[in-house]
């Protein structure tokens, strides 16, 4: 069952990616980030309703807010990357999630990685510069490059941001037991009051923000409640199999987001772009595969 709800995620993520990409055309990433977090969070009004939301121990709202604020940052630097990046180039690359987690496990936990696991984020490079190659150039001599884009920047620290957060999920929902629609209802508040605090702080009006949506308040609205699908299919996804095998499975949305994307915006070198995203879904599931 957790497979099905883990592709299920991966789907809506995949269809949730080129509506925000299509969304990124005429908004900024800060206040389509905000619009859309009021958005789901509306969407998220019955949670109250439907769960107990003050069953909370102190210790495990903070954790919650704590991951929420991480989330939502990571949430941020990815929609900067769709703002500024072809669809096929940025979101692959956060496909190096299952590598960025078991190499921190091992530097900082002192785990130790199996053969096939060390094939998997080998793997996960080749098919990273593969993504990144020129027309003209072999794939293995971008790693020659000694340049670090603003977009690549941005993917680091989501990859990082998102693979703490998932962490957390998992604590939550399996070590505190925590309703996935509670975990949803609080992280969503958080999302809205720190992109809404932003752009306060960048001097830019709440009321003029929200009048910028117009004509495109029908996408965010889609937009909203494709996130809040995907959001909520992984959470359930993870209450079942450990969070690395779960995200694993819910990688494989850069794969259909590649491919869709590419198409419908008419990107650039579309092939070899899907190509790159393959090889690094293929190598998360090596990555994972004996995660538990």
């Amino acid at each position: 069952m957790w497979f099905i709800l883990a592709s299920a995620s991966a789907l809506l993520s995949a269809a949730a990616a080129v509506v925000q990409k299509r969304i990124l055309g005429a908004l900024d990433a800060l206040a389509f980030s905000f619009l859309v977090s009021l958005a789901v969070l509306a969407c998220s009004a019955a949670v109250p309703f439907a769960a107990d939301v003050t069953a909370l121990a102190p210790a495990t709202l903070g954790v919650l807010l704590v991951k929420s604020l991480l989330g939502g940052a990571a949430f941020l630097f990815v929609m900067l990357s769709l703002e500024h990046n072809p669809i096929s180039s940025a979101l692959p690359l956060l496909g190096l999630s299952p590598a960025v987690t078991a190499l921190l496990g091992l530097v900082l936990l002192g785990e130790s990685l199996r053969p096939a696991e060390w094939a998997g984020v080998s793997l996960m490079v080749v098919g990273a510069a593969v993504l990144e190659s020129k027309p003209s150039e072999a794939p293995l001599h971008v790693l020659r490059r000694t340049g670090f884009t603003r977009s690549h920047a941005f993917i680091a620290a989501a990859l990082a941001l998102f693979a703490v957060s998932s962490v957390a999920d998992r604590y939550l929902l399996t070590g505190n037991r925590a309703s996935p629609l509670v975990v949803l209802f609080y992280q969503h508040i958080v999302y809205a009051v720190l992109f809404g605090a932003m752009l306060v702080v960048r001097k830019r009006g709440l009321v003029a923000t929200l009048r910028s949506a117009g004509t495109g308040l029908p996408w965010i609205v889609l937009a909203a409640l494709l996130t809040l699908g995907y959001r909520l299919t992984q959470l359930e996804a993870t209450k079942a199999a450990p969070v690395a095998l779960v995200l694993a499975v819910k990688r494989t949305s850069i794969v259909y987001a590649t491919v869709l994307g590419g198409r419908l915006f008419h990107e650039d070198h579309r092939w070899r772009r899907i190509a790159g995203a393959v090889i690094i879904a293929v190598a998360g599931f090596l990555v994972l595969r004996n995660a538990g």
